[in-house]
């Protein structure tokens, strides 16, 4: 199970983080990638390069 845990909340995808990143006005994030309880990765992404990797399909 992949969770995105950000100071903000924790999310299921990166196409309902990006909702409430745009809902809330919210720029840029730093995401916590967990997988299984484990943390795989730690980035930073700015609300348009969320926005562009998910129309790219990049991100799901």
């Amino acid at each position: 199970m992949l969770e995105l845990k950000t100071v903000f909340g924790t999310f299921g995808n990166f196409r309902d983080m990006s909702r409430y990143m745009e809902e809330e006005g919210i720029k840029e994030v730093t995401v916590e990638a967990h997988y299984i309880f484990t943390k795989v990765i730690k980035l930073d992404f700015t609300l348009k390069e969320i926005q562009e990797k998910l129309a790219s399909g990049d991100l799901t």
